[in-house]
């Protein structure tokens, strides 16, 4: 019995049930045996695989519509952690209430700050008159409104038969093919080979007129094709920033060991984070 406890895949994504981060989990883990750990905190993800409590931890990093998850890239500063795989979900908000609770009687919605900003014209224009409440995920929200005797409403997605909800309406993103994007953390590099491979790391500059300029040269010199930047204060000072760069390209490839070599001579603090493979760019 012991034995068979300590061979348990543990898999962290921010709770409770219903989230779209436990959907992402869930995606990831078709390919492995895991026990899917609920989590209250991005925080608690991060601290949890670096003790080792966890294996590995699914976090939001972007969405299509509203960016990036700022919290996120100040925690893959943070630790001393491995993005090992990325998951890319469809997101599709519903709005979400009581069974009987008459759409025009609704006193209050209920979501996490990035769903309110992803169907921010529904809000305006069905809802614009109704208060406001963030909640740590879609879920909570779905929680909170499942436990009140009051008209709320929630934007959540499949919580709604979890938590046994209504959908008074259907897909209130105000665009169709939202996404967000997560990346699956570990403690330990993941290998990836071959041409869908993606490289994220992070680095900073010395303050001089072109250091970025010099950095961005040594991917077009060699045709390497970024697919994203990102910076992020430092939280030293005001002015220094920590860049955050994805690219397609494997560390196993050579001309990608020799970039890292180069970029090493001209920036600070580079951090490899990992090669991982790519399913969507």
């Amino acid at each position: 019995m012991i034995s068979e406890m300590e061979n348990v895949y543990r898999l962290g994504y921010l709770g409770p049930r219903g989230s779209f981060s436990e959907a992402a989990a869930r995606g990831h883990s078709k390919r492995k045996k895991c026990e899917l750990v609920e989590c209250g905190s991005l925080e608690k993800i991060f601290s949890g695989v670096a003790s080792g409590m966890l294996e590995e931890g699914i976090v939001p990093v972007e969405n299509s519509t509203e960016g990036s998850v700022g919290i996120v890239f100040d925690l893959l500063a943070g630790f001393d952690l491995a993005v090992r795989e990325e998951v890319l979900l469809p997101v599709a908000h519903n709005l979400l209430a009581r069974p009987g609770t008459p759409l025009t009687k609704i006193e209050k919605v209920l979501s996490h700050p990035q769903a309110f900003a992803q169907c921010r014209e529904f809000l305006q224009n069905r809802l614009p008159d109704v208060s406001r409440q963030e909640c740590s995920s879609t879920a909570a929200a779905a929680v909170l409104v499942a436990e009140s005797s009051r008209p709320w409403a929630a934007l959540a997605s499949a919580a709604a038969c979890v938590y046994h909800l209504e959908i008074l309406i259907a897909g209130v993103n105000d665009f169709p093919h939202n996404a967000t994007r997560f990346l699956a953390i570990g403690r330990e590099q993941s290998p990836c080979m071959g041409e869908r491979c993606k490289t994220s790391l992070l680095f900073c500059v010395p303050d001089r007129p072109g250091a970025l300029y010099l950095v961005l040269r040594e991917f077009a010199l060699r045709g390497i094709n970024l697919t994203r930047i990102e910076s992020r204060p430092a939280k030293r000072k005001l002015g220094e920033y920590i860049f955050f760069l994805d690219f397609m390209g494997s560390v196993a490839d050579p001309v990608v060991r020799g970039l890292l070599d180069d970029l090493s001579a001209i920036t600070t603090g580079l951090k490899l984070l990992g090669s991982y493979f790519s399913y969507g760019g």
